[in-house]
């Protein structure tokens, strides 16, 4: 699959032959690092790496079935192997590696390795081992497959509309149309369709939070919100930091994002903004469809994103032509879109559910900026080390979304080009409110014992209005009591939200320096992508030549300048 722009490197101890598919295999391989004599702190570093390259091994073969159960949802194959895996395979692995973990921290040498270079691992596998329990293994295994249904039930979801079987990804393109009538039907039937499968989704999420609540007692917690913050390793902010970024958001977000619906319902001669109307160009022109099919989401891509480094379109063309990508969207095919890296080759996989629109666009530069990081730290060791923690990750991707908003005028004729524009910093003020939801709605559901379906919804409604600005749901409230159920996150990736809002002030920091000195800004940029996971968050915004900021206290700074940008672009 790779070529030389970007080699296998050389193997350690594992034969080129080695797939590890069955525990069975993996298990001599473990047994070895368990059982080898360490007599030196050379032997040490061999013994971590020997280990890493193992690791590397299995976490590409989950991750291969788990990208192929994606793309086919519908696939009972597919979905047995990624199962498998999930359920079967990593749950052997676990103990084995929370005793080789022990025997790291237990060894003689580990205080004499390089500190700098291992610092944030031992920091890692300290925390590891101090939350593993070994009767979480069945449960985390579980809770895996349930969070597959949320998958198979939302990629079965397609409606008939305009002639066609849609998916409802692929409705988007109509909620931009300037026909009110046109938005209106196709939100509904979205909505419609989702309603169907309501009551199946409340008790997929029923049954996973059940599950996550006692994940958190068996380690000692009192529930799953400070279990999760701990093992994310959020060593560099708290859960009270989170509940002072929603305060901010609302005194320095939400009168902004006011301030834009009302320019909004002025320009579409409304009295009210309903939902439908959250997406539509301010002068009602058609929806702006850049490409038609794949190769030419990436030629158009690849051109943005050159025009912030030549590198960038350079990966990405290199990327899409190893079969890295699998971007349309179709029936059975899971919602949403990732990246994650193939570690045993060292190359990033990009899944998304893919339109015709300038919103797709700026897709595939999000994820580019997560391959971006997957490649520049290719050569880190351990395994680990390639993997930046969240909070930064996302400021690979959503860096390049700021930075490649400058350049739209040289991909697109200047009109399309202004109105991408405004879209996109009206995404960015609309992003906070929304993190701010998510993440106050998964605090209340994790920390309140009182939690069942019923408070969910009210408490859902509450949160949901506490960080909304002026749009008429009248008639809608089964709908928009329902909202949260569209959120993946919630399903399959619980707390992993609030570093979008965390990476976005790190992002717009990126774009206010990139608008002074573009050639310094970039270098930055690469270069704290080139670190992954080997430093610590401050760190990592450091080196960017940003600032770390999770309470979001410079919100109301960076605010004044998008709002201003905004107000240039729509000409007020």
């Amino acid at each position: 699959m790779t070529t030389s722009r970007h080699p296998v490197p050389a193997a350690r101890q594992l034969p080129e032959s080695f797939v590890p598919n069955t525990f069975a295999e993996i298990e001599p391989w473990l047994k070895e690092l368990e059982e080898r004599e360490i007599h030196s702190v050379a032997d040490l570093a061999d013994w971590l790496l020997d280990r890493s390259e193992l690791d590397s091994a299995i976490s590409e073969v989950a991750l291969a079935r788990m990208f192929a159960n994606s793309c086919h949802t519908d696939d009972k194959e597919l979905e047995a192997a990624h199962m498998d895996y999930q359920t079967v395979v990593l749950p052997e692995i676990k103990p084995i590696d929370d005793r080789l973990d022990h025997k790291y921290l237990d060894c003689p040498f580990r205080k004499e390795l390089d500190q700098q270079q291992w610092l944030i691992f031992d920091r890692d596998v300290e925390l590891g081992v101090k939350l593993f329990r070994k009767e979480n293994v069945a449960l985390e295994a579980e809770e895996e497959k349930i969070a597959n249904r949320y998958a198979q039930l939302v990629g079965a979801m397609t409606v008939e509309f305009d002639g066609e079987e849609r998916t409802l990804s692929g409705l988007r393109t109509y909620g931009e149309s300037p026909d009110r009538e046109i938005r209106e039907a196709a939100w509904r039937i979205a909505a419609e369709r989702r309603l169907k499968d309501q009551d199946e989704l409340d008790s997929v999420f029923d049954a996973l939070a059940g599950l996550r609540q006692q994940q958190a007692r068996n380690a000692d917690f009192s529930n799953y919100r400070d279990y999760m913050h701990t093992a994310k390793g959020r060593f560099d902010y708290t859960p009270e930091d989170c509940l002072a970024f929603h305060a901010n958001v609302e005194k320095f977000v939400l009168p902004v994002m006011k301030r834009m619906q009302d320019y909004r319902k002025q320009q579409l001669g409304l009295d009210q903004l309903r939902p439908w109307d959250l997406d539509v160009d301010l002068d009602q022109a058609p929806a702006l469809e850049p490409f038609k099919d794949a190769d030419g989401h990436v030629d158009i891509t690849a051109k943005l994103i050159g025009a912030v480094d030549p590198q960038f379109d350079e990966e990405l063309r290199w990327l899409y032509g190893q079969g890295l990508f699998d971007l349309d969207t179709r029936p059975h095919k899971a919602p949403g879109g990732y990246m994650d890296t193939l570690e045993r080759r060292r190359v990033p996989l990009i899944f998304a559910n893919s339109g015709t629109t300038h919103a797709d666009v700026e897709t595939l530069v999000h994820e580019g900026g997560h391959a971006f990081n997957a490649l520049f730290c290719r050569d880190l060791e351990p395994v680990a080390y390639r993997m930046p923690p969240l909070e930064f990750a996302e400021v690979a991707s959503m860096g390049l979304e700021a930075l490649a908003m400058e350049h739209l005028s040289e991909v697109y004729p200047e009109e399309d080009a202004r109105r991408a524009r405004i879209g996109s910093l009206q995404g960015i003020v609309t992003t906070f409110p929304w993190v701010a939801t998510i993440d106050a709605f998964q605090q209340w559901i994790y920390t309140d014992p009182r939690h069942c379906r019923a408070t969910r919804e009210e408490n859902w409604l509450q949160i949901q209005q506490r960080f909304s600005a002026d749009v008429d749901w009248n008639g809608l409230d089964e709908v928009r009591a329902a909202l949260w159920q569209r959120q993946l996150h919630l399903y399959q990736v619980p707390f992993y939200y609030i570093e979008y809002a965390i990476a976005q002030m790190g992002a717009l920091q990126l774009w206010i320096r990139y608008r002074q000195d573009p050639q310094a800004t970039v270098a930055d940029y690469k270069k704290a992508l080139s670190l992954g996971g080997s430093k610590s968050l401050p760190q990592l915004f450091e080196a960017a030549g940003i600032k770390f900021d999770p309470r979001g206290d410079g919100l109301g700074e960076w605010m004044q300048e998008v709002e201003s940008a905004w107000r240039a672009e729509v000409g007020i």
